[in-house]
């Protein structure tokens, strides 16, 4: 086999280098450095250009008033027929927005600053057209109005070609809103004042007849009254109430008879259900605790059938017996007040019920005369609440009570809006930057161009025995993977021709996946005795990849530190990577990472130019050493280098 050098020398060679297309940023940083002066120039070339354009430019000025629209009800008078207030609606209050813009303000604002003969707003040649609607029409142009968010205050912003001009504007616009929003409260006012009015007389006359009709059904019926209230019905109200007394009378007595009567049945005693204060049962009850204290005290001393203890004895049994007597009149004396009650409630019941019976002859009567009164009370209701009202809105109409003034006049702006200076020249000075950067760029992309020189044809080198090693070695071809092996299986068996301990890794995708490799020694689920085999015939170490369930779960740190291991171990780590043009699994990846030196395989003398565009690829601008290596199946594959 022969190898067709393919070296770079432009550039270092860097171990463990990718061979990827990322942007070199030291090169750009030194094209930008190379090419500084023309970038500079671009800049300088765009400020100009901008500096002449705002030049050319007519100057905008923008003067800006504030107006405070009040949103609390102001009352001048207890009831207010117009409300002078916008309330805490926002929607009312964007809507004063549009009154700002309304012909009505801004008509206002151009008689009073005279806009009508401004040569910026009505401009020569107007086509016949009313100075004053074509002046309307550009101040409606010119204005903007905004509301600062969550705040009742209107900006009112307006742009003119002079600043003196643009502060009038401004404040006279202002000044125009806050008189129209005075001037329209005063005519609603006035109009509902001469509606009211106009009403008043027709209630008037309503509500003396209403009023007559009333007083002629009561001397028709000869329906009395006396303070506000039927005779009859006065006497319904007092039994009533009666009825209601005795009623609760006779509740109470029962309650209390039937607690003394529980508690006589109970404890034989009524004791605490008592009320009766003349009673004597409060002594009867201090005698019997007396006794029983004294019983005790004897007990405690003397035996039970001692003199003094019978006695005493005797004196509990007999203060117990007046109890129980005393409790038995004072629940005679509950039954008699109970039945007391009863009568009294049944007297009351039966003065109600005649009471009742004589009131419904006149009840008819009542009836239509309380359908009179209503008609009567509704008509003066609405006639005095309209003659309130019409004395207030009268009142209104001479009280000027503003939801709207003017907290900050516009003053004259010291500088023009637009053009906007500093943002046009930075966004020149920006452009110039980025297009300076280009034309460095595509200068320096296609002074490389032209002035590159073509690449010598490389050269076929026979390589003897020797040739030192290259320590790991990354073997693949384009389109025949065996022709990779082959190229692989050479150069590992010149290596050892030369005694240096090498080991050949088959990582390629068509190697054998039956049997653990480099995957699982770096999982830990393989010794690397038992990984690497050893060809009988040449003695040629050899390590393939591993089983896919393996190579899936491993990492790229993992691979990397074993690789370490394996190339301390020998002395040259031959890699077979297979076809180039597919998907390489994670250890051929990491071993192109780890490369110094990269191997073309091809059959014969195949050095063509896409031969040469591989080694350019491979070589990743000379960071890899390549070489292109031509396999010949009649040549001795000892010379291999």
């Amino acid at each position: 086999m022969a190898i067709i050098s393919g070296n770079r020398a432009s550039r270092s060679p860097t171990a463990g280098r990718q061979i990827d297309s990322a942007i070199d940023l030291v090169g750009l940083i030194e094209t930008l450095l190379r090419r500084r002066w023309t970038i500079v120039a671009c800049v300088l070339a765009f400020v100009a250009l901008a500096f002449v354009a705002l030049s050319l430019i007519a100057p905008r000025y923008v003067a800006t008033s504030r107006i405070f629209v009040d949103p609390r009800e102001q009352r001048a008078v207890q009831n207010e027929v117009i409300q002078r207030g916008l309330g805490g609606d926002m929607a009312l209050v964007e809507s004063q927005i549009e009154v700002v813009k309304s012909e009505a303000v801004l008509g206002d604002a151009i008689k009073q600053i005279g806009l009508a003969s401004d040569p910026e707003f009505v401009p020569q040649g107007g086509g016949g057209r009313n100075p004053s609607e074509v002046a309307l029409e550009n101040l409606a142009k010119a204005i903007e109005v905004t509301r600062p968010d969550n705040t009742y205050v209107l900006e009112i912003s307006v742009t003119a070609k002079e600043a003196a001009k643009s502060a009038r504007l401004a404040n006279a616009v202002a000044a125009a809103y806050v008189a129209d929003q005075t001037s329209s409260a005063a005519n609603a006012a006035r109009d509902v004042t001469s509606a009211i009015r106009s009403r008043l007389a027709e209630l008037q006359s309503q509500l003396h007849e209403a009023e007559e009709k009333v007083e002629a059904f009561k001397r028709e019926h000869n329906i009395s009254q006396t303070e506000g209230q039927l005779l009859g019905d006065r006497e319904l109200t007092n039994l009533s109430a009666r009825q209601s007394a005795a009623l609760s009378r006779v509740n109470e007595a029962k309650a209390r008879l039937q607690v003394m009567q529980d508690a006589l049945s109970a404890r034989g005693y009524v004791g605490a259900a008592t009320t009766d204060t003349d009673s004597s049962m409060g002594a009867l009850r201090v005698r019997l605790a007396e006794a029983k204290g004294r019983l005790n005290e004897l007990q405690q001393v003397l035996g039970p059938l001692h003199p003094r203890v019978v006695v005493a004895k005797g004196e509990v049994t007999q203060a117990e017996d007046a109890i129980r007597a005393e409790s038995e009149r004072l629940v005679a004396i509950a039954q008699d007040d109970y039945k007391t009650a009863v009568d009294a409630l049944n007297k009351v019941n039966t003065d109600l019920q005649q009471a009742t019976s004589a009131s419904f002859s006149t009840n008819q009567n009542m009836i239509k005369l309380r359908e009179l009164e209503r008609e009567a009370q509704s008509v003066r209701v609405v006639y005095e609440s309209y003659l309130v009202r019409a004395k207030e809105t009268a009142q209104q109409e001479s009280i000027a009570a503003g939801t709207a003034r003017v907290i900050a006049e516009a003053g004259v702006p010291n500088s023009p809006s637009f053009p906007p200076r500093v943002p046009i020249l930075a966004a020149a000075m920006m452009l110039g930057l980025f297009v300076g950067i280009l034309i460095a760029i595509l200068r320096d992309l296609f002074a490389g161009l032209l002035t590159r020189q073509p690449e010598a044809e490389p050269s076929l080198l026979e390589v003897d025995a020797g040739t030192p090693a290259a320590g790991l070695v990354l073997v693949t071809a384009l389109d025949d993977p065996k022709i990779a092996r082959q190229a692989a299986l050479d150069l590992a068996h010149g290596a050892m021709a030369r005694d240096r301990s090498v080991i050949f890794l088959d990582l390629a995708a068509d190697a054998p996946a039956s049997n653990p490799g480099l995957a699982e020694v770096a999982l830990g689920e393989a010794s690397a005795l038992n990984a690497v085999q050893t060809c009988h015939d040449t003695e040629l170490h050899k390590l393939n990849a591993g089983r896919p369930a393996a190579i899936a779960r491993v990492s790229r740190d993992v691979l990397r530190a074993v690789l370490e291991v394996i190339s301390a171990e020998y002395d040259d780590v031959v890699v077979n990577a297979g076809e180039l043009d597919i998907e390489h699994g994670m250890p051929v990846r990491v071993a192109a990472e780890m490369s110094a030196h990269a191997v073309l395989a091809v059959k014969g003398d195949q050095a063509g130019a896409r031969e040469r565009w591989v080694l350019e690829a491979l070589s990743n601008e000379g960071a890899v050493s390549v070489s292109l290596a031509s396999v010949r199946t009649d040549a001795d594959l000892d010379k291999v280098a």
